[in-house]
């Protein structure tokens, strides 16, 4: 076989060192002031999420009708509902199920999109045009109106909620990936690949797709807050986590006529909804200076 040399270099050492930029551009990105605002308020909300049934005061289900409309106070910090259930409780439990339906979703488009783009992208031809096609059917949809009609006929489920807010990131994810992909096959070393007869697998696996990262994870942490956020409007709308289960958008939606003299109801769920989208917003506005510097829309 064929030996390809590139003035003395194997292939293995003309493959971009990913981690060692990976890690050299975390530092950078921790040097500012904004970002590390972001990272931690994004640590600290997963943290959250994660101990929410042992740190919740209250039993996000319980009710007791002669505590309702009870407003701040050292017994319940954020008031409590029309039912007298723990406004604080279920805001916790909340935050665990927003951030769990929003990462479920994010990883789904993430592993879908990232193997369909990348295959797109990296064959080309009658397989790209025909992906590409199918792919632009579905981002001229509003994810909003797409996850609308498919809850409308699936149905208010967990499961069907996941698959209606993942559908729109597949999309998204593949779209970014195959323009990833077009520019990294082009280097020198997916070419010295082709030359020492790798097989496809192998070089869109092993030496491609890792060195398309930067972008998906910028992607990745906007989406992750997109998605939440769509979670909550679905849920506002009445097509998202039904009662008794807490949901942000469903706590927001039943405090609404409530908020002339009893704001609490609808204000601190919507203060969590507001923190989180401003957390990973930042958190991707900082990852995208570091991981993407040409600045490319790539939502």
């Amino acid at each position: 076989m064929t030996t390809y040399e590139m003035d003395g270099d194997s292939v293995d050492d003309i493959i971009p060192g990913k981690w060692v930029r990976f890690v050299e551009g975390f530092k950078v990105f921790l040097s500012e002031r904004l970002n590390v605002f972001s990272f931690g308020l994004t640590l600290l909300l997963i943290f959250v999420a994660i101990l929410a049934p042992w740190i919740a005061p209250y039993p996000y289900d319980e009710v007791n009708p002669s505590y309702g409309m009870q407003p701040p106070s050292f017994e319940h910090l954020m008031g409590t509902d029309q039912a007298g259930r723990d406004i604080l409780s279920r805001v916790l439990i909340g935050s665990r199920i927003s951030l769990s339906i929003g990462l479920i979703a994010v990883i789904i488009g993430l592993v879908s999109g990232v193997l369909i783009g990348g295959i797109s992208g990296y064959f080309g031809g009658l397989i790209d045009e025909i992906i590409m096609r199918i792919v632009e059917i579905f981002m001229s949809i509003p994810g909003i109106v797409l996850a609308l009609a498919l809850i409308a006929v699936l149905g208010p489920s967990l499961p069907f909620i996941i698959l209606a807010l993942s559908i729109r990131r597949i999309t998204q994810f593949a779209r970014i990936t195959r323009g990833t992909v077009l520019s990294v096959k082009q280097q020198a070393y997916v070419m010295a690949c082709h030359a020492v007869g790798m097989s496809h697998l192998r070089i869109i696996f092993v030496h491609v797709l890792p060195n398309c990262t930067g972008p998906i994870i910028v992607l990745s942490s906007v989406l992750l807050g997109n998605v939440i956020l769509t979670e909550s409007t679905l849920s506002f709308l009445g097509m998202g986590i039904q009662e008794p289960t807490p949901s942000w958008g469903t706590m927001i939606a039943q405090g609404n006529e409530f908020l002339t003299f009893a704001p609490w109801v609808s204000v601190f769920p919507g203060l969590f909804l507001f923190l989180t989208m401003l957390a990973f917003n930042l958190l991707g506005d900082g990852l995208r200076d570091h991981l993407d510097p040409r600045g490319g829309n790539i939502v």
